[in-house]
């Protein structure tokens, strides 16, 4: 599945210009295909590696088409509480969705245990720094970002209290 989504990112950067981007005037459409553009080959392969890594590990833990409508709503929610003049593209939405949901399944899935605490910690930093560089970089949608990653922090929230789909899993140091 994974890889089905980074196909569609590659085909969308091929085919499309960031026309399908979303701004405060855009039709609703964009606030969907936003996602799945990219602005640069740089910026297409930066998400996409960190895509694969995220949804590798939420797969763990949730089904793979829950996770994929829960990050694909995520985004889409979070671009209305977000929107700018100038057209926001990018899977980054999905990817802080996932890093949301983990968080919060690690607060609320007793199942979830951290083995290897160094890795956990470079993780944690790799999240924050995101997140600062996208605060500082002026052509970065950073409210879309934090957005995301409250919005897949409730979806996370609520698979973990509804305990049906989030498997035992323990992350190893390998």
């Amino acid at each position: 599945m994974k890889y089905f989504f980074i196909f569609i990112f590659a085909l969308c950067y091929i085919v499309f210009n960031t026309n399908i981007g979303y701004t405060c005037t855009s039709p609703l459409w964009t606030h969907f295909t936003f996602q799945f553009q990219h602005a640069g080959i740089f910026h297409l392969i930066i998400n996409s590696l960190s895509f694969i890594c995220m949804f590798h590990l939420m797969q763990k833990f949730v089904n793979r088409w829950l996770l994929s409508v829960s990050i694909i709503a995520s985004g889409f929610t979070a671009s209305f509480l977000s929107m700018y003049s100038i057209p926001t593209v990018g899977a980054s939405a999905m990817i802080y969705a996932m890093v949301g949901m983990f968080f919060s399944m690690l607060a609320f899935c007793p199942n979830i245990k951290i083995i290897c605490k160094k890795k956990f910690a470079v993780f944690v930093v790799g999240v924050v720094a995101g997140l600062s560089i996208s605060a500082l970089k002026g052509s970065s949608n950073f409210l879309l970002h934090v957005c995301s990653l409250a919005i897949g922090g409730i979806f996370g929230t609520v698979i973990a209290i509804s305990g049906r789909d989030n498997k035992k899993v323990i992350l190893h140091p390998s």
